[in-house]
């Protein structure tokens, strides 16, 4: 089932609530890993654009592309209204349409694995590389599986500040690699609703042979926004790629 289409409406950043600490911690990082300004930035499943429109503040001409037309409804509210100049696209990430055009691009917040086909994660990646210039890099953030098999639990809940309970219950398959949750909210005045994604995660050594596939080499690995270095302990997966400067 194609949950992605379903799960990233306009409910998604009501229910998944990130703190602005968090949005900012992250740019720094890649305000650390990317090119100078103003490079051209690709960000690959952008959803409301809360990187990419950081990134375009910064000086970067950023381009966000995602399927949903909500996200991207958002994002595109939020830039004229603050007057930032990004460009957002809705487009498939298996069928990215650019050629050679950036100098680097982002995948953030494990914005990868939405597939149950391994051809079809492979080609996010295939269609990243071919989207960078030679040299370009890609920085992708995302769950670290060594450290959700160490910390995983079947069942959480939190309260957001407008009083709606969410509750999630969660599956892993450690042969498939797949980790499915199950999202139950209920709102002050009742409402009850339910989504659910399954996202496949991979080890290092998994994503690492799925880059090279890709064209694209590893050139570093860090466990935290902070960038400290990437242990099993590390509470994220932050690899950084390039394309080589010469096809072999």
């Amino acid at each position: 089932m194609d949950w992605w289409r379903t799960y990233f409406d306009e409910t998604y950043p009501r229910r998944y609530h990130i703190e602005p600490e968090q949005t900012v911690a992250e740019v720094l990082m890649l305000r650390d890993l990317l090119p100078e300004p103003p490079a051209d930035i690709l960000d690959v499943a952008c959803g409301s654009g809360r990187h990419s429109l950081a990134l375009a503040r910064a000086g970067f001409h950023v381009v966000g592309v995602d399927i949903s037309e909500p996200l991207l409804a958002l994002a595109r509210a939020t830039a004229a209204e603050e007057g930032v100049e990004a460009q957002f696209v809705a487009a498939d990430m298996r069928a990215l349409p650019y050629v050679a055009c950036f100098d680097a691009a982002i995948n953030m917040f494990t914005a990868f694995g939405y597939f149950d086909a391994e051809e079809d994660n492979q080609a996010v990646l295939t269609g990243i590389a071919r989207a960078l210039k030679p040299g370009g890099r890609l920085v992708m953030e995302l769950a670290h599986r060594d450290r959700v098999v160490r910390s995983f639990q079947e069942a959480d809940w939190y309260e957001l500040d407008d009083g709606t309970l969410v509750w999630r219950r969660h599956h892993f398959d450690p042969i498939r690699g797949l980790l499915t949750s199950l999202d139950r909210w209920r709102t002050p005045d009742g409402e009850e609703q339910e989504r659910f994604h399954r996202i496949r995660i991979y080890t290092a050594t998994e994503l690492s042979a799925m880059l090279h596939a890709a064209g694209l080499t590893p050139t570093a690995w860090y466990g935290s926004t902070q960038l400290h270095a990437f242990t099993i302990d590390s509470p994220r997966m932050i690899v950084v790629a390039r394309r080589p400067l010469r096809e072999a």
